[in-house]
């Protein structure tokens, strides 16, 4: 079930918000936790058990470390045991596939491993090994009510992309249950989950479809586009991306602010950086502070010599990019970021400081040909013939054609991406039925559109 569809707009949200803000406090997190097993159900019954499985063996592994009684060996191997099955049980579900076809090319059989992949496995298995690591340096006691942490792992806001929100950070609203939701913060919510809902349905999935009618099974191919051409559609897949995951990122955290949790803020205008190293701090920012908090950090960070950090900032772009797929762009894609980073810190810090514009330009360059690779899987376009299109001009399909049909939707795409509507909430903010008007118009044009739609998933819904 998508966030951006009639049956879950219409009829799951309404029944949903209905009974959790008429039972009693003490039973929100039950309810919640039943409403997000109902919404997990409905698009991946076959893995309901599993990821029941996977937190209650989590959280036992949890109250086993955090025994009093228990000796810092014994918490180790707890520890070292619980993340050796949650990260070998991602791996395989991410690379079974891979490894089948592979076997499968060798042997002549026909061999399948783990052919789909679990709605959300890739984030609230995340989610669970932050918890571990902060139960065992000391950062947040064990939970010891199954319910409230069944709820917090797979409370249905956040299944489906993230954010990665940490159990130290939302422990105090699972608490707090006995106060009511205030208005403002139902106001809060509706808020983000409209322009969310608009990014995702209005942009993002028009976008896709400039995209596609290059790279899709029908498009027309990058042989027979102009180098123009395939620079727009990598340019619309960057906006599509951004306004896809950004759309979503603002309706989980709508509605979680509609229950009255404050969950941190996933995405900070990336496109208006001026340094790499800027961007990657605005961008997807859970999964990278995860990072960063869980794998940098832990290996030395830069504490420990030139030489050192570099190694650190290789194995985690790396990490970063197989956990995106198994495919070789996505390995390139981290090496690729591994390489600007480690230029910007050693080479260009102070001239981006110095030329600000010039950083700016050469950020959105650096980003939209790191999108590039990050599309170009090998289904329809490879790396190479894509990157050799975008550098070395040729010829073909024009793009004049594409930019009358998507023009406004790109103009628009742009001046939200670059934080137009934040701007106009800002004149609204006094002016209560002035935004509800607005507001409404909004959600009624994306409603249009999502009953006129064939219902995109989210983009990162499949890493």
């Amino acid at each position: 079930m998508l966030f951006s569809s009639v049956t879950f707009i219409l009829f799951f949200l309404p029944a949903a918000l209905l009974l959790y803000y008429i039972v009693p406090g003490k039973c929100k997190n039950t309810v919640l936790l039943l409403e997000s097993l109902i919404f997990y159900a409905f698009g991946n019954m076959r893995y309901l058990l599993l990821a029941i499985c996977l937190v209650f063996v989590n959280y036992l592994f949890a109250r086993g470390m955090g025994r009093k009684s228990c000796q810092q060996r014994t918490r180790r191997f707890y520890l070292i045991m619980a993340l050796a099955a949650d990260i070998s049980l991602l791996a395989a579900f991410k690379y079974g596939a891979w490894l089948s076809m592979f076997l499968n090319r060798i042997t002549q059989g026909d061999i399948t491993f783990f052919d789909v992949l679990p709605l959300g496995i890739s984030y609230y298995l995340f989610k669970l090994i932050s918890y571990l690591c902060d139960v065992y340096t000391g950062k947040c006691e064990p939970e010891k009510n199954i319910i409230d942490f069944m709820t917090y792992v797979l409370m249905y806001p956040q299944i489906l992309v993230g954010p990665i929100i940490r159990y130290v950070d939302i422990r105090a609203g699972l608490k707090n249950r006995d106060r009511h939701v205030k208005p403002e913060e139902i106001r809060q919510g509706t808020r983000l989950f409209v322009y969310g809902l608009a990014k995702k349905v209005i942009l993002a999935d028009t976008l896709g479809m400039l995209w596609s009618q290059l790279a899709g099974a029908d498009g027309i191919g990058i042989e027979k586009a102009s180098s123009a051409l395939v620079w727009l559609a990598v340019l619309a897949y960057s906006l599509q991306l951004y306004l896809d995951f950004s759309g979503y990122s603002e309706m989980s955290n709508g509605l979680s602010a509609m229950m009255g949790f404050s969950c941190k803020q996933n995405f900070a205008y990336p496109y208006l950086s001026r340094s790499v190293t800027e961007f990657w701090r605005r961008w997807h920012i859970t999964l990278s502070e995860w990072f960063r908090d869980y794998v940098y950090i832990p290996l030395g960070g830069n504490r420990k010599g030139m030489m050192c950090h570099i190694l650190n900032m290789l194995i985690v772009w790396i990490l970063t990019g197989i956990w995106h797929g198994h495919t070789v762009n996505f390995l390139v894609w981290g090496v690729y970021y591994f390489a600007i980073l480690l230029l910007e810190k050693y080479v260009l810090k102070t001239l981006l400081e110095r030329h600000k514009a010039a950083g700016h330009i050469y950020t959105l360059f650096v980003a939209v040909t790191g999108w590039g690779i990050f599309a170009a899987d090998g289904t329809q376009i490879g790396v190479l013939p894509l990157l050799h299109k975008m550098f070395v001009f040729s010829s073909g399909e024009s793009a004049l054609y594409f930019i009358r049909c998507y023009g406004v939707t790109l103009l628009l795409s742009v001046a939200v991406s670059g934080g137009f509507y934040q701007k106009l909430q800002g004149k609204l903010e006094d002016r209560r039925w002035l935004e509800t008007v607005w507001l409404s118009i909004v959600f009624l044009l994306s409603l249009s559109y999502v009953v006129g739609s064939t219902g995109r998933a989210a983009l990162y819904a499949g890493f």
